[in-house]
């Protein structure tokens, strides 16, 4: 037969009560836990759209420069082709002008 603790309540009863109490705390803790390791990650994946899209931008910006480089040069020369007089044929078109002109992959 169960003795009763003081104040007559069963002891397998407080037991009972304890771990129904612990067994909520950590649930409780756990699902806590889990909303704030979820917390940042859809703000984490705009962070790496927005990255991989600014690398896409900068090797654009990185081909516009680079074609600037080319031009300016080849523009001042035709300029000077025609200030001098000369006809035609003007100066060749550098390479690198007619590489940057053909469309590259995933371009049109």
């Amino acid at each position: 037969m169960n003795q009763s603790a003081p104040g007559g309540v069963d002891p397998v009863i407080i037991t009972a009560a304890v771990t129904i109490v612990t067994a909520a705390i950590t649930a409780i803790v756990t699902i806590i836990t889990i909303k704030i390791q979820h917390r940042g990650k859809p703000e984490n994946a705009l962070i790496d759209q927005l990255q991989d899209e600014m690398g896409k931008m900068r090797n654009r910006m990185d081909r516009f420069e680079a074609r600037d480089r080319v031009y300016i040069p080849h523009i001042l020369r035709l300029n000077a082709h025609i200030e001098a007089g000369l006809g035609p044929p003007a100066p060749p078109i550098p390479k690198v002008i007619l590489d940057y002109l053909e469309p590259k992959d995933g371009e049109e």
